[in-house]
């Protein structure tokens, strides 16, 4: 049964986000860097909370007075590596870019192409008069040597189309390979790395005591098992890092700074309401309140994303 309940929490946690991981940012080498990026400075944060909180000794003993302090730092580094992007990637060009100057390449090539195939028509027609007239004896011999010529520019067109093909696709693999990424899918592999770094870390070690021998209830709520109760939330936290950093990135990008604030706002409440999990609390007052501001502000990214027409935009 606690093997049951191990993984039903796990997948109940990480399902939604290692789904959205391998099905859109493992296809783009660039994205799984930035992934790892966000969790890397992700951890960062969580660092500088850990020496902040061990440096003073009154916030050992209060939650309420340490939680403030983490989600400063975390903010702190969310604009730290937003800068770090932006200097990153502003300077590139986008794919969109890219294949307009691909086209327009291909355009100016097929010109040149055809420009030296009628020059090269019109030559061998007027080197062929000229034969023709002046070799008139020896027809048999010209008309060989002239298939035999034929032939071999034939092979030589052959050549160059299969060494041009090969050239456009190592070219067409490099160029998108240094163009940007989107700037919404960006922010959102960052948000996954923040997202999946504080599963792990947040939950990571509750979850491996679910595996047994026995299980064990939340004193604030006897009646719900405490592991299925911090996967819920940990499940919405997960998911609003990924909000917290699309919506941060689009208002810093856009300079809609009420995006920021109510990233801001929302990241003190839900942290906030996690204190209500303390024996003397009811945990009722903290998942449903997590989970309805959770349903809120992934409606609320979206709809702040296709007002913006941020999803498709990619200059």
């Amino acid at each position: 049964m606690t093997q049951v309940l191990f993984y039903g929490c796990l997948f109940i946690t990480f399902s939604p986000i290692l789904a959205f991981f391998f099905l859109v940012i493992a296809k783009n080498s660039q994205l799984v860097i930035l992934t790892i990026g966000g969790s890397f400075f992700w951890l960062v944060s969580i660092l500088l909370s850990a020496i902040w909180w061990y440096i003073i000794p009154p916030m050992r003993e209060q939650w309420w007075f340490t939680i403030p302090f983490a989600v400063v730092f975390q903010e702190a580094i969310r604009y730290l590596f937003y800068r770090l992007y932006s200097w990153g990637f502003n300077d590139r060009p986008s794919l969109n870019q890219i294949k307009e100057t691909q086209h327009q390449m291909s355009l100016d090539q097929m010109k040149k192409r055809k420009q030296v195939k009628t020059s090269y028509q019109n030559e061998n027609y007027n080197n062929d008069n000229d034969n023709n007239n002046n070799n008139n004896n020896d027809d048999d011999t010209f008309s060989i040597d002239n298939k035999n010529d034929s032939d071999e520019n034939d092979n030589d067109k052959s050549e160059s189309k299969e060494s041009d093909k090969a050239e456009v696709v190592i070219n067409n693999r490099l160029e998108t390979l240094s163009a940007r990424p989107n700037h919404t899918l960006s922010a959102t592999a960052i948000g996954v790395g923040n997202g999946t770094a504080y599963g792990f870390i947040m939950f990571g070690s509750i979850l491996w005591e679910s595996t047994g021998p026995g299980t064990m209830f939340s004193p604030a709520c006897p009646t719900v098992n405490l592991f299925m109760l911090s996967s819920i939330i940990t499940l919405c936290m997960t998911i609003l890092h990924v909000v917290y950093n699309v919506l941060a990135f689009q208002g810093y990008r856009s300079r809609k700074y009420h995006l920021v604030v109510y990233v801001v706002i929302v990241h003190f409440l839900t942290s906030f309401l996690t204190l209500l999990n303390q024996p003397s609390k009811s945990c009722i007052g903290s998942v449903l309140p997590i989970s309805l501001i959770t349903i809120f502000s992934v409606c609320f990214c979206l709809y702040s994303l296709l007002k913006s027409d941020s999803i498709t935009k990619t200059h």
